[in-house]
């Protein structure tokens, strides 16, 4: 038998001449593979990895990936922020000369100067002077942090107009004001500006006719912008985000007409004006507007050829809205979690939309709703109360609703969709005195309603239905819903319709029925029994409980079609029944 001492020697024996293989094997790589790494390491990364030996040193200091870091706002001795600057110059300064000298390539220089001690904070001249080296160097991509003053403002150097061989720029002035030259970026692809104070009135249009090869523009955390139009011919991605929009003026516009744009991008953005929003972009795909504010009456007009996909998700409406669509292309439209205080008018043109989704809206009481102004009287459809949502969709065929909020059955609700096929209604239930179109076309319909308020006794259960109208309410609804062929329901409007009706609403084509009962069945059997008098086709019939009912639990009860009612079903019917628990 071999001696464990042995094996633990020989083992070790192994690990080491594992360990002498793999030892040290990035210097083993060729340079061209090494560069690629180091694009991807942190600032001043590079900088510590020339000290592990003296080839990393040599690679380090004509590596293509250059990025430099400096935080002189920690520490407040100041003897030792002055070594730290010097320090941090010479080396910088050594480096890029030494690239200068030997006249090898850059594809990246990042440089981000946080100061904002006035003894150090001359980043703007310093960086400035790297970049001119860079440009000289052959720079790609440029991406530079620097505090500016801001009554100082930056302008970037002349020759990063000029510069041929630069691809993209990410700018960061910590809100400093920016303005562009007389030149403009012939070459540029990809332009950033974060943290920045535009104060020109013309800027969308300067970078339209400047950038005459710009891809993707990104604008985050822009203050400033009074008007922004847009008429880039290249453009390609646009995304606006944490960006807020003045209200020193009457008139704010938002016109973008890019013919190559393809995604439009707003999230947590403030419109606190007067906003008119065009997008005439026969390119666009996918439009997503989310987190954002709309502080006075907001007009969004949308004439996108191929637009397949628009987003409205999160935002706050405090005033009235409207949202024309006219995009052939849409194949489907969600307005979820957003807020609204007044009037919404969406309508949508659109020979190929498939599907509309409204959800998680939330509407504002009537008392904080009354604070805000009337609507204008273009918005204005039909009569009416100011404060509902109206949509228009003459070829929707799939149409999502959820809503949980307390003050919906006080949001009247108007829907226009005479080809709607299939209906999905889940939450609380909104006004739908306003429809007041039936759904000629509808054949599916899974409809899940109740209120989420709750109440100690029925009494006063009972009380608050009657104090919310909605039984009328309950049979509008019911009634656009009886051209369905196939119906899944819960009790609750059914129960609600019958508190002061007693003939039941007639379902002519519905051959399939799925109700949906919660607490005791047996005290429903009689509303269940009243519905079932206006199906003369029905077909298929199955009752499902949401929480055990005794009644079904009882070996000894027999719950046949002449539990509900004998003279409900009848042979020539041939109608199928099932009752189960869930």
């Amino acid at each position: 038998m071999e001696s464990p001492f042995k094996s633990m020697a020989m083992s070790s024996d192994q690990d080491t001449r594992i360990l002498a293989c793999t030892h040290d094997r990035l210097s083993g790589l060729p340079d061209q593979v090494i560069y690629h790494i180091f694009s991807f390491l942190g600032a001043n990364d590079t900088a510590r990895l020339g000290l592990v030996s003296k080839r990393f040193k040599k690679l380090c200091s004509s590596s293509p990936y250059l990025n430099f870091v400096a935080d002189f706002d920690s520490g407040s001795d100041h003897s030792c922020l002055r070594t730290r600057y010097t320090d941090f110059c010479s080396y910088v300064d050594k480096v890029l000369r030494s690239r200068e000298k030997t006249g090898e390539g850059l594809v990246r220089l990042l440089v981000h100067w946080f100061c904002k001690q006035r003894r150090f904070d001359i980043g703007g001249s310093v960086v400035t002077s790297w970049v001119t080296v860079a440009t000289k160097c052959g720079v790609e991509e440029l991406d530079m942090l620097v505090h500016v003053d801001s009554l100082r403002g930056y302008s970037l150097p002349d020759c990063v107009y000029k510069c041929e061989s630069l691809r993209a720029l990410k700018l960061n002035l910590q809100m400093g004001r920016f303005s562009f030259q007389i030149l403009g970026f012939d070459w540029l692809k990809d332009l950033w500006l974060d943290s920045v104070t535009i104060g020109d009135k013309n800027f969308g249009q300067r970078i339209s006719d400047r950038c005459k090869c710009l891809k993707r523009l990104t604008l985050e955390n822009v203050d400033g912008i009074s008007d922004l139009t847009m008429t880039s011919s290249s453009l390609e991605d646009l995304e606006i985000s944490d960006c807020r929009f003045p209200n020193s003026f009457f008139d704010g516009k938002f016109n973008i007409s890019c013919s190559s744009l393809k995604v439009l991008t707003i999230s947590r953005c403030q419109f606190k004006a007067l906003w008119h929003v065009n997008l005439d972009c026969q390119s666009l795909k996918n439009m997503t507007v989310q987190d954002s504010e709309f502080g006075r009456f907001f007009v969004c007009k949308i004439d996108c050829e191929s637009l397949e996909t628009l987003k409205v998700c999160g935002s706050n409406f405090l005033e009235a809205c409207q949202l024309l669509v006219d995009c052939p292309s849409l194949i489907h439209a969600m307005i979820s979690s957003c807020r609204f205080a007044n009037v919404c008018f969406l309508n949508i043109k659109s020979s190929s939309l498939g599907g509309l989704t409204l959800s998680e809206c939330k509407f504002s009481s009537p008392e904080i709703g009354s604070q805000y102004s009337k609507p204008k009287k273009e918005i204005k459809v039909g009569a009416g109360p100011c404060r509902r949502i109206i949509m228009k969709a003459e070829n929707l065929e799939t149409l999502t609703v959820s809503s949980s909020d307390a003050y919906s059955y006080e949001f009247p609700l108007s829907i226009s969709a005479p080809k709607l096929k299939d209906l999905r209604w889940t939450g609380d239930p909104v006004d739908f005195s306003y429809l007041n179109q039936g759904m000629v076309s509808l054949l599916n319909a899974r409809i899940h309603i109740k209120p989420t308020c709750r109440h100690r006794s029925e009494e006063s259960d009972r009380r608050c239905k009657h104090s919310k109208s909605l039984i009328y309410c309950a049979a509008k609804f019911l009634q656009c819903l009886s051209e369905a062929r196939f119906l899944s329901i819960n009790t609750w409007p059914i129960e609600i319709f019958f508190m002061q009706n007693d003939s039941p609403i007639v379902f002519k084509k519905l051959q399939n029925l799925v109700l949906l009962t919660n607490g005791s069945f047996a005290d429903q059997i009689p509303t269940i029994a009243s519905f079932l008098r206006g199906l003369p086709n029905l077909r298929r019939l199955i009752i499902r409980c949401e929480q055990i009912s005794h009644e079904l639990s009882d070996p000894n009860a027999s719950l046949t079609e002449s539990t509900l009612n004998p003279f409900l079903f009848s042979p020539r019917r041939n109608t199928h029944f099932s009752c189960s628990s869930l």
